[in-house]
């Protein structure tokens, strides 16, 4: 059994380590409900936006072309891996990493030039431990992404797909559903399938509006819109999964030190009690020596 001075110094350092994770999972805490307001704030947006470019497709009709919509034969794809900078956060980076890994695997079992691209500094290292090496890194995206931040790579993707350097792109992130449940996916934003019309749930009959300017002109101007809400949605959704995940993380580990302090407490007690059993033996031996 160990000394009682040494178990001291270990249930001080497992105390001085609780506190850390403590405050961690306050930050944490703090960081999701900031997280959270900003993605669940931006969401209904973005359904509007998928809904009414549905519409505007369904009224431009079949002959409406825009470089966003042209379905070429695809030769180069670029995947766009989203994680985050820091670590002590569960499984969060090790699952996008995962999630990037199988979509570079299927692109290349299409027979397609697969070009990486990864934000955060972790996922950047867990890719390259794969043997992926990215093309591009993007370590300046913190735990509070900005639209101007993410609009500098969704418009460079949006403008090498128009020239045609590129023919999918595709973005592998950890999607938020609910402060239980985080799933790292991968999803293709180019080039766009606008979804169909959305038809009226109580007389099951299409809804016609009149557009004006022409529903073509709104269709042009929204389309880049909503490739850089998808990517800005992408970077929101990983901020606060990532939150989400750190919080959990931090609350099981102060959870465990908790549980560890109490049983070096009751160590130290049974070793303190053996080692005054000891001296307690050792003075009545020599009393009764001295008789």
């Amino acid at each position: 059994m160990a000394k009682p001075r040494a178990i001291l110094k270990r249930t001080q350092s497992v105390k001085n380590i609780a506190k850390i994770t403590k405050t961690m999972q306050m930050i944490a805490t703090a960081k999701f409900k900031r997280s959270f307001d900003r993605a669940v704030a931006a969401r209904p947006y973005t359904d509007k936006l998928t809904r009414l470019i549905g519409k505007l497709a369904d009224a431009a009709g079949a002959d409406f072309a825009h470089p966003l919509l042209d379905k070429r034969t695809p030769k180069k794809a670029v995947l766009l891996a989203v994680s985050s900078n820091r670590g002590l956060c569960g499984g969060f980076n090790t699952n996008a990493v995962k999630a990037a890994i199988r979509a570079h695997k299927a692109l290349l079992e299409r027979g397609l030039e697969v070009e990486v691209i990864a934000s955060g500094k972790r996922i950047a290292s867990g890719l390259r431990y794969k043997k992926i090496t990215p093309d591009a890194e993007h370590t300046h995206i913190e735990d509070k992404p900005t639209f101007a931040e993410v609009d500098v790579i969704a418009s460079e993707l949006l403008e090498r797909y128009a020239n045609g350097e590129i023919d999918e792109v595709h973005v592998a992130y950890t999607k938020f559903e609910t402060a239980a449940r985080q799933a790292a996916t991968t999803e293709q934003i180019l080039p766009l399938e606008p979804p169909a019309a959305d038809e009226s749930a109580a007389t099951g009959v299409q809804q016609n509006f009149v557009f004006h300017p022409s529903a073509e002109e709104i269709l042009s101007d929204l389309l880049p819109r909503s490739v850089r809400l998808h990517v800005f949605q992408a970077f929101l959704d990983s901020a606060v999964s990532e939150q989400t995940a750190r919080m959990v993380a931090m609350k099981s580990a102060t959870d465990n030190a908790v549980e560890m302090i109490r049983d070096l407490t009751m160590l130290y007690n049974r070793s303190r009690q053996t080692q005054i059993t000891t001296e307690l033996s050792e003075i009545i031996g020599g009393a009764a020596a001295l008789e």
